[in-house]
């Protein structure tokens, strides 16, 4: 009887196996056969498409940048020494050459007393020494001795003097102090920094413009600029320096010198546009900004191919105007290129053309 109950149990679970297979088996073809049918539904994607137009363009463009100082430095101690006089705090004005602080120098100053007697009986020595030769009463030895320990006694001298006044610190230009590093009575190892000094009354603004816009920028180019904080106010500047090489962006950093504005002051790290004006209009391959895929510095587009399939090609592109971008490598006037429905594609895609 036992056998008996095994065998039907063992039975029960086979036919159990079999029939749970059998309808797996069904479901995967179900599943195949709907994903067939999804397949083809999708076989084609419907885009709207523009023609890459050469057209009249006018060359000028903008590009904004921020103002940066034209002039900023930290200035350090070149002799040590205790600070006795400080006369200079975070934000004054300073012009250059103006004293602004001093170290104690009794210490020089003992040894340039010492120096001055030193020099006093080395000169009186050279003295007697050069009139003994000229009566034939010393060595030649002894003057060439006596004139070395003067000339040895001077050079102290002079150079006790440049330490002294090394103690004496100035301002090495004309700026704004935007950072202090001393008090009075601290002490100045040399090299140890003493303040930042910037000069804003003279600024650069810094841009970044595409290798087809820094083509069209000369040096000493003169430039109009607006500052984002002034509607009203404007500046001239004048193109001082054009970078060889593009950044990682491919894009090249040109510095442009300005004064800054009494009535409309600017602060470094202001942000403006320049406007870069020519008289001249040029022609130039357009598409929609639309029909760009991902970023300008990468760009690609969906081209249009005669058998109604996409081809993703990438594309360099240059100014841009409102909502067309100019290409100049990748594609050629007359192809059509997707301006929507791009987000389906991929290369090689069908497409079917909207009307």
């Amino acid at each position: 009887m036992k056998v008996v109950r095994i065998l039907a149990v063992v039975g029960v679970l086979a036919l159990l196996g079999v029939t749970i297979a059998f309808t797996l088996s069904k479901n995967k073809e179900k599943m195949a056969e709907n994903a067939k049918i999804v397949e083809k539904t999708v076989s084609t994607f419907p885009v709207a498409i523009a023609s890459a137009k050469t057209l009249e363009l006018n060359t000028s463009f903008n590009a904004t940048g921020n103002f940066e100082p034209r002039k900023e430095m930290t200035f350090v101690a070149e002799m040590p020494g205790r600070i006795t006089q400080l006369n200079f705090d975070k934000g004054a004005m300073v012009g250059e050459g103006q004293v602004m602080l001093r170290t104690d120098d009794e210490a020089l100053q003992r040894q340039m007393k010492m120096a001055v007697i030193s020099f006093e009986k080395a000169k009186k020595d050279l003295t007697r020494f050069e009139s003994l030769q000229k009566a034939n009463a010393t060595t030649d030895v002894n003057v060439e001795q006596a004139r070395f320990a003067f000339q040895n006694a001077e050079q102290q001298i002079e150079q006790l003097k440049e330490q002294i006044a090394k103690t004496i610190v100035k301002a090495p230009m004309s700026g704004t102090v935007v950072r202090k590093y001393v008090e009075k009575g601290s002490y100045l190892a040399p090299g140890a920094p003493i303040a930042d000094l910037t000069d804003i009354g003279g600024l650069k603004m810094v841009i970044k413009v595409s290798d087809s816009e820094v083509l069209k920028i000369r040096e000493g180019m003169s430039v109009q600029i607006k500052a984002d904080v002034y509607s009203n106010a404007s500046y001239t500047g004048v193109v001082r320096h054009i970078a060889v090489k593009s950044d990682n962006s491919k894009r090249y950093a040109v510095d442009i010198d300005l004064q800054n504005n009494g009535q409309y002051p600017l602060k470094a790290g202001m942000y403006g546009t320049a406007l870069f004006e020519f008289n001249k209009t040029g022609s130039a391959l357009l598409i929609p900004r639309k029909a760009i895929v991902g970023s300008l510095k990468e760009a690609q587009v969906y081209v249009v191919k005669s058998n109604n399939t996409v081809e993703l090609r990438k594309v360099k592109t240059g100014i841009i105007k409102e909502d067309m971008v100019e290409v100049y490598e990748g594609i050629t006037e007359g192809e059509n290129v997707v301006t929507t429905g791009q987000v389906n594609l991929q290369n090689g895609a069908s497409i079917t053309i909207l009307k």
